[in-house]
């Protein structure tokens, strides 16, 4: 692109590239002093006009964080603290910048006019911040039922935790009339005079895995440390995916080999197996969950996440 100068418009802020300034730059130098076949990268000159060039991209950089600051789907830290008082929120203690931007948006779509970040956002707040909730919301507006068996015209929420009366009540205050609630467990809900009401939502459903992590460890390394740390990782990592979604096993080579920063360099995660309840032999590259299911690892009384050692 060419140069441009900078501007704010109703899709943001746009300013010109390193590339776009020193162009200009080089230009208007050629009309002061004339053209210069000489002025090429190894110039001298050339080069000053670069490092003009970097440092209006520096300045540049600077307005743009000052920009994203105030971007509730981007800000973060300090820019991020200034933000939270006008949606009524305060940091909690060590609380990540992710979570506070999560808490921020529902705030903001509980004001809204739209009926499902409306939804969204009551449901976030069932819990009054004891724990975090784990769900997923499918909506069917289309005139039959959907490839998952959603009938049409309804709303279909897949929740790991959460009370069924106040889950009950989150849909069918926000849920728009005409729109019906879709799943296998059944709740009832109030409405203003009293009257009750069935609503539907599902639980997930386990997908149970069984991971065996192989690892090569050097002489010496601790093998209880490097075991736990492979484990928690994880297991952690497992547990963040969300219902319906996909497990990548590639990804869980990066995820174990770099659990544990002070002793990463003594050991190697060689192979990652996984299996899958069903199938008959072990998986090493993608796993998929049914839309109505939420990956865990093992049993609830039982983790599965096995490390083996060579050497």
């Amino acid at each position: 692109m060419a140069y441009f100068a900078p501007y704010m418009d109703g899709t943001g802020l746009h300013m010109p590239s390193y590339d776009d300034r020193l162009a200009e730059l080089r230009a208007r130098y050629c009309e002061i002093f004339g053209a210069d076949p000489a002025l090429s990268a190894s110039a001298p000159d050339y080069q000053l006009l670069a490092a003009f060039a970097r440092r209006l991209d520096d300045v540049s950089s600077l307005i743009r964080q000052a920009y994203e600051s105030r971007n509730p789907l981007s800000a973060s830290g300090h820019g991020l603290d200034l933000l939270l008082p006008q949606y009524g929120l305060i940091r909690n203690p060590g609380e990540a910048d992710e979570n506070c931007r999560r808490r921020m948006l529902s705030s903001t779509a509980a004001r809204g006019g739209c009926s499902l970040d409306s939804l969204d956002a009551a449901l976030r707040s069932v819990t009054n911040g004891k724990f975090d909730l784990k769900y997923r919301l499918y909506v069917n507006d289309g005139n039959t039922a959907d490839a998952n068996g959603i009938p049409s015209h309804s709303v279909a929420l897949v929740i790991y935790n959460g009370g069924a009366g106040k889950l009950a009540q989150a849909l069918f205050d926000h849920v728009a009339p005409g729109i019906g609630t879709y799943g296998s467990t059944a709740a009832t809900a109030y409405d203003r005079d009293g009257g009750a009401h069935t609503v539907f939502f599902s639980r997930a459903a386990y997908n149970s895995l069984t991971v065996n992590a192989f690892v090569y460890k050097l002489p010496g390394a601790d093998e209880t440390a490097i075991s736990e740390a492979v484990v928690a990782s994880i297991m952690g990592f497992v547990d963040g995916l969300e219902i319906g979604g996909t497990l990548n096993i590639p990804q869980l080579y990066g995820v174990a080999n770099s659990a544990d920063p002070v002793i990463a360099n003594t050991y190697v995660v060689s192979d990652i197996q996984v299996s899958v309840p069903g199938v008959d032999h072990v998986v090493r590259d993608i796993v998929q969950c049914a839309w109505n299911q939420i990956f865990f690892i093992g049993t609830q009384a039982y983790p599965a996440v096995h490390v083996y050692f060579t050497n």
